[in-house]
């Protein structure tokens, strides 16, 4: 394949990423996840056992790790918005290889021009 015609290629394939990208309409950085914990009353059956579960998302900021539980009837939307942030950064460095490709491609594409000078 021309260097032409890989360069039309690779692009096609970057606008497609980076239009996926944009289309996510809500995203939140973390992971959730269900924990366990124990209540301390030791006549309460999590006494012995794992404890209570609850789900909750952790996330960073400013360096610190952050943390807050989540009601039963958001699991679904949390799972669906994190999920997005995850889809994201992993387009985002896709589109940074493209980028590096494209910048090869675009050396390679120059260099037959410039030795025919």
């Amino acid at each position: 394949m021309s260097t032409l015609k890989q360069i039309k290629a690779l692009e096609k394939k970057r606008g497609m990423v980076l239009s996926r990208m944009l289309s996510a309409k809500s995203m939140v950085p973390g992971a959730y996840g269900k924990v366990y914990c124990k209540c301390g009353k030791k006549n309460c059956w999590c006494y012995k056992g794992k404890g209570h579960p609850y789900t909750r998302i952790t996330w960073y900021e400013d360096g610190k790790s952050k943390t807050k539980s989540i009601s039963e009837k958001n699991i679904g939307w949390i799972r669906r918005v994190t999920q997005n942030y995850r889809d994201f950064k992993k387009d985002q460095k896709k589109i940074r290889e493209y980028d590096e490709q494209l910048k090869e491609l675009l050396d390679k594409y120059l260099t037959p021009i410039s030795t025919a000078a």
